[in-house]
């Protein structure tokens, strides 16, 4: 993908401090300035720019639908191919975390009869399992055919039920188009009552969104909604019938089993004492669109309503005769009317997505209202907000945006509330004040992610910001801690470390913003001229992408609309930087992914149907005094698009790290036959592509690298995990040995130790990051590919002389590094055919070991020296 997946080396960039930004590292200081401007931050942005930016990037192109009978054939050829995998060198993964962070949860379930056991399931993570009544947790069953989990409920015999696929979205009446949700299996039952093993329940597999589910108190009966309307069974599963036809988004059970549920246009139903029969009750009322309901325990006369309309709250409503044998005299009164105080969906209107009410278990009039933030409203005060959006650690009252469940423990007292966000569960006594209850609910839906030599990960998420394990805190069975922490907020995108320096790194947001850190992410500066002020808008997905030469002389290459700007030397915090324009004749539409050589002079640019190269970024000369819309002079731009990428979403251009003229490039979207194009002439005027897509199952692949060892291992992030090819893409094979079979937006491959080979790190949307050493080999020979590279004085004290066989003319990049993995320096070449000779300047490194790194045209080779 973008940003160069193997750390080599770069060009020059310059930087300044701009707007400073706290993260969740910080002092005190400013504290009350920065969450006031988070908070309105918070009311500003919207789950719509995801959908639009990385949803539909499944989608098919010449459609613009999303087809449920694609994904199943996807996965029926994966599986078919799984049986058959035998890699030379498998793929193992290892989970790094975060285990305190939790994402997205709509499911939540305590166990009836044991105190302490839990369930909780991620919308793309899977079904996690507690027994410590919350305090950690564990996935149930990672192969489970779909993780992909949205409700759950268990019935008087103890089966537990949970349905899979995700439906609230503007599409909830059941259409595909622009759909952002992953698609669901039907519904699993567990073979015991304690929640441990799960099947499928096979006469429900179409059913691809599973919105809601309710158990009868006394019965073994079970109901399911989904966007075709409300399902009964009585028998476990073996059979269904429909008892209210529509899109079901929401649905409440009494304690005598009476059932209310409401469709996608805010139409209320009552059932009968079956739940076979249901009426509309509006009654003269008009909730608009997706309407949560919530029944008191105490009293089941009491109904609420918490109604949207466009996505803006529309009102709450109450009956307190919902038992009237005339359903006719059911009397709905609105209690909270619709001001820009009680609008608990925000400026956003999210009404659609983030939408729940409850009723306190011990007043019955008392409610609870989730939305963006999360309210109360009593009979005597009235309406008002309990909790803030943002985490710091002075802040008690802090519960994660976006709130889809709220539930009760009646097994303390008083009863402990706990309520699902999109950063997880979090539970509170008193009301007042709030803690996270997400150890071990490893369901973060990352977009991206990087890592620096110490091994630190980083990566963007979906409305968790940018979080960072760099290991700092409490580990657990003699691992390193899995624990992350928030450095930048909002909806986090595109990060980079330094490979120079891991203090540096680089962050975003949506829309283009993008900020730097020299203290790991302890405090954050955006680093804007008056060429580039940064005021314009991007696409939600921010893109840009690192190049580096040495510590200070570096570029960063940021994606603006349909623009490509470069920064000049960033990570030199000494000087300010300037920004430059490199293009703007990309035409409409966004662009989607970035990546550049290893000396820096060419960047590689993903649009949604075309791939252009930007050429001369070394020699191009950038004038301090010319226009903001001046491009450099040099600078080139050539359209190299694959044929087989016209019409078709590019999701990712990735150079091979070993040879510049080696790319590849990804497609996505599903009901395809083409995904993965290769070209080993990339820096040609018309370069030559090869399909590889060989027999990858027909789904989006969003990312990939190039084994920097071997260029006929290629490593594809897609929709159904990672897959890999070790000839070249004649046949692939899937690689999710270790991990589940979640999506991966991003792929990073990193050789911070040259003599031991690639590290692979991955950002899942759904179970974090996991890390793989398994292309790695054993200490590398120093003469592969017959380079005879050779380091002379052996120990030295002032230079070196590092001599070797090159078989073509070309370019040489040449790496030193230190025992730890740190990169000490880096330097271009050019060679002969024959016998080269370089003299490198080593006077500025310490007494120790070192390795030189020497890559030319897909050959490399790695060599120890001793400094004295």
């Amino acid at each position: 993908m973008k940003r160069n997946k193997l750390i080599i080396l770069a060009t020059a960039i310059s930087l300044v401090a701009g707007i400073g930004t706290l993260s969740r590292f910080s002092t005190k200081e400013s504290e009350g300035e920065w969450m006031a401007s988070m908070e309105e931050e918070s009311e500003g942005r919207s789950i719509q720019g995801a959908i639009e930016s990385f949803y539909s990037m499944r989608l098919n192109e010449a459609t613009g639908t999303l087809e449920p009978e694609w994904i199943k054939e996807a996965i029926a050829q994966a599986d078919k191919i799984k049986v058959t995998s035998r890699a030379a060198k498998p793929i193992v993964w290892k989970n790094m975390g975060p285990d305190n962070i939790g994402g997205r949860i709509r499911a939540f379930l305590m166990h009836r009869d044991s105190a302490n056991l839990m369930f909780a399931g991620g919308v793309s993570g899977g079904l996690f399992r507690s027994n410590t009544g919350g305090l950690s947790w564990r996935p149930v069953n990672d192969l489970q055919q779909n993780l992909n989990v949205n409700c759950i409920a268990q019935t008087p015999n103890g089966i537990i039920y949970y349905g899979t696929g995700e439906g609230f979205y503007t599409n909830g009446g059941g259409t595909r188009n622009g759909s952002p949700a992953f698609d669901g299996l039907g519904v699993f039952k567990s073979t015991d009552n304690t929640g441990k093993t799960f099947t499928s329940i096979t006469n429900t597999k179409s059913w691809t969104r599973c919105n809601v589910m309710l158990a009868h108190p006394t019965e073994d009966w079970l109901w399911v909604a989904n966007e075709a309307g409300l399902y009964k069974t009585s028998n476990g599963g073996t059979s269904w019938t429909l008892v209210r036809g529509g899109a079901i988004l929401d649905a409440a059970i009494d304690k005598d089993g009476i059932i209310w549920c409401s469709n996608n246009i805010g139409t209320i139903y009552k059932g009968n004492v079956d739940g076979t029969t249901f009426t509309s009750v509006n009654n003269g009322i008009t909730p608009g669109g997706r309407t949560s309901i919530a029944i008191s325990p105490q009293d089941p006369q009491y109904i609420y309503l918490l109604g949207s309309s466009g996505g803006s709250m529309s009102g709450v409503w109450r009956t307190t005769n919902g038992g009237a044998q005339n359903l006719g005299d059911i009397n709905w009164d609105l209690i909270v009317a619709k001001s820009s105080v009680t609008d608990i969906f925000g400026s956003n209107t999210q009404g659609w997505y983030d939408n729940v009410i409850g009723v306190d278990p011990l007043d019955k009039d008392k409610i609870y209202l989730g939305g963006v933030g999360l309210a109360v409203w009593d009979q005597d005060k009235g309406y008002r907000e309990i909790t803030s959006q943002f985490d710091m650690p002075w802040n008690s009252g802090y519960v994660h945006a976006d709130k889809h469940v709220i539930q009760f423990n009646m097994r303390t007292s008083p009863p402990t509330m706990i309520v699902g966000t999109d950063g997880g569960l979090f539970f509170s006594q008193d009301r007042a004040t709030w803690s996270p209850m997400n150890r071990g609910f490893t369901t973060l839906q990352l977009y991206n992610v990087a890592a620096n030599y110490l091994g630190h990960v980083m990566g963007g998420s979906q409305d968790n910001g940018t979080q960072l394990i760099n290991f700092s805190g409490n580990s657990f069975n003699g691992e390193p801690s899995k624990s992350s922490a928030e450095v930048y907020g909002g909806d986090g995108f595109d990060v980079e470390f330094s490979s120079f320096n891991p203090a540096v790194m680089f962050v975003s947001t949506y829309y283009g913003n993008v900020a730097r850190s020299a203290n790991g992410g302890q405090s954050s500066s955006t680093f804007w001229d008056l060429r580039q002020d940064g005021k314009v808008p991007s696409d939600f997905n921010t893109t840009f992408t690192l190049w580096e030469q040495s510590e200070k002389v570096s570029k960063l290459f940021l994606a603006k609309n349909t623009d490509v700007w470069v920064a000049l030397n960033p990570t030199d915090f000494s000087t300010p930087v300037a920004w430059y324009l490199l293009t703007a004749s990309l035409g409409g539409d966004r662009i989607i992914e970035m990546d550049h050589t290893p000396d820096g002079d060419h960047l590689f640019v993903a649009k949604h149907q075309r791939v252009y190269r930007i050429d001369s970024i070394q020699s191009a000369k950038y004038d301090p005094n010319s226009g903001a819309r001046v491009v450099p002079s040099k600078i080139k731009l050539v359209n190299i698009t694959p044929a087989g990428a016209n019409g078709r979403t590019v999701t990712s251009v990735n150079v091979d790290q070993s040879n510049p003229n080696h790319v590849v490039v990804t497609l996505g979207g599903y009901g395809n036959s083409s995904y993965v194009y290769e070209t080993e002439n990339a820096l040609d005027a018309v370069p030559t592509w090869k399909n590889i897509t060989g027999n990858l199952p027909s789904m989006p692949v969003y990312d990939a690298v190039v084994d920097v060892d071997d260029a006929n291992r290629i490593v594809l992030a897609t929709d159904l995990g990672i897959w890999l090819t070790e000839n070249g893409g004649t046949s692939w094979e899937e690689a999710n040995t270790g991990m589940a079979r979640v999506p991966v937006y991003e792929i990073r491959g990193y050789e911070y130790h040259p003599w031991e080979g690639m590290d692979l790190y991955i950002g899942t949307h759904g179970r974090g990051f996991f890390r793989s050493t398994g292309l790695l080999t054993s200490t590398k020979k120093i003469a592969r590919d017959a380079t005879s590279l050779k380091v002379y004085p052996n120990p030295a004290k002032e230079n070196i002389q590092v001599s070797f066989d090159a078989k073509t003319n070309g370019k040489v990049a040449m790496e030193i590094f230190d025992i730890h993995g740190k990169k000490m320096g880096a330097s271009q070449h050019e060679s002969v055919k024959g016998n080269n000779v370089y003299t490198i300047n080593i006077s500025d490194l310490a007494s120790g070991y070192y390795f030189a790194k020497l890559t030319q045209s897909g050959t490399s080779g790695t060599v120890k020296f001793l400094v004295q």
